[in-house]
């Protein structure tokens, strides 16, 4: 592969698809995807997919529609905020957004999950998250109904993870990022070229974060965490050997998170791949359809034996 890694923006074309409205606890709508496997090849399994903060959910549209080609009935929401789940109003009413990061786990994709129960009853659940959604999966709380979790580049990178390898990312994430979001009100991302706008909240959150991801969330987030603590599903961590968020640091973090999950980590080098970069984003472009949607779909669709569930209902 030559040139730059794909970015978050680029289109999903003509992704298959209807889109659906999911209603969160505290009224909040979101604005998803859903793509339905035929019946004859139906596994009865619904897959989640969430989102890297600041990619919008079109993004994933292929893979999605590529694991409802292979049998899993799929959904993929943008979170508050972001993209097709921006307020109506525009950046004047993204202005008084009050979002925190932690809210798009414990409201956005447990809504998410709660979709999946609703519109499938009997069915397994697992779930594909990337980057931030590999941890908000985990911050939700019908996590727990959750079988496998399949993790991108997932991590909780902290400031000191790349302080003197990389001083670039240290001011801009941590210093210019915040700046401008105090500002303008909002991260005006597309604007800046970096990723999707975003709250204001969300992003004060990522720039000063702490070290524990409870310190974070703040009030309340001893309780959250120790959920996730106590979460018992399959997980494969996998991550690009050239992801400059996901590093070993900041990888271990999330992971360090779950302290009951069986995990199995997996590196993705570039050259065994026979491209030169993948990158935080490249693992959901279509060009890795053939040498990586197909396994994950494979690992996904293996039954864990956690739950006793039917798989009758499609």
């Amino acid at each position: 592969m030559t040139g730059s890694a794909p970015t978050a923006r680029e289109s999903a074309g003509g992704a298959p698809g209807r889109d659906v409205s999911i209603p969160c606890a505290d009224g909040f709508v979101l604005s998803a995807r859903a793509f339905t496997p035929r019946p004859e090849t139906d596994l009865g399994i619904t897959a989640v997919v969430t989102t890297a903060t600041g990619a919008k959910a079109s993004y994933y549209w292929r893979y999605a529609a590529f694991l409802a080609e292979r049998g899993f009935r799929s959904v993929v929401a943008d979170y508050r905020g972001v993209g097709r789940s921006a307020p109506a109003g525009g950046t004047r009413a993204l202005r008084r957004m009050r979002t925190r990061w932690h809210e798009w786990g414990t409201l956005d994709i447990d809504a998410v999950f709660g979709w999946a129960q609703a519109n499938g009853p009997g069915r397994r659940i697992v779930a594909v998250g990337h980057s931030f959604g590999g941890l908000g999966v985990c911050l939700a709380p019908r996590a727990n109904e959750v079988e496998r979790l399949l993790t991108v580049g997932a991590q909780h990178a902290h400031w000191r993870d790349y302080a003197l390898q990389d001083p670039r990312a240290l001011l801009r994430w941590h210093v210019v990022m915040p700046a401008i979001a105090r500002v303008a009100g909002y991260l005006p991302g597309k604007r800046l070229g970096w990723l999707e706008d975003i709250p204001r909240g969300v992003a004060f959150d990522w720039a000063r974060g702490r070290a524990n991801f409870a310190d974070t969330i703040g009030l309340g987030g001893a309780g959250v965490m120790e959920r996730v603590a106590n979460l018992d599903f399959e997980v494969l961590a996998a991550a690009s050997t050239d992801d400059p968020f996901a590093t070993e640091a900041a990888t271990q973090r999330f992971l360090s998170y779950l302290h009951r999950a069986k995990v199995e980590r997996r590196e993705l080098e570039p050259a065994e791949l026979g491209v030169t970069e993948i990158g935080h984003l490249g693992v959901f472009h279509e060009r890795f359809r053939e040498p990586l949607w197909g396994r994950s779909a494979d690992w996904l669709a293996e039954h864990s034996g956690r739950h006793s569930r039917t798989t009758a209902a499609k």
